[in-house]
């Protein structure tokens, strides 16, 4: 899938759009548990995840679910 808009990766992963543009431009890494969070609702992948499988992204996701930050919540 190509890179979402800046709009719609802030609003759907819940992050900044300021945070999101730089996400997108390569600027920022997110954690992976936000990388995984992006692929789930928007079905682009992050670099960050290439090279692993979905059950591995299933497993990480178990084990490292993406919370919200303080000053997101």
């Amino acid at each position: 899938m190509t890179k979402p808009k800046t709009s719609v990766l802030a609003r759907d992963a819940g992050i900044s759009p300021s945070y999101a543009s730089e996400v997108l431009s390569g600027t920022r890494k997110p954690s992976r548990a936000l990388a995984i969070r992006i692929f789930r609702k928007t079905g682009w992948r992050h670099p960050l995840l290439d090279g692993l499988t979905d059950e591995q992204i299933d497993t990480l996701e178990a084990v490292e679910p993406w919370r919200p930050s303080e000053k997101a919540a």
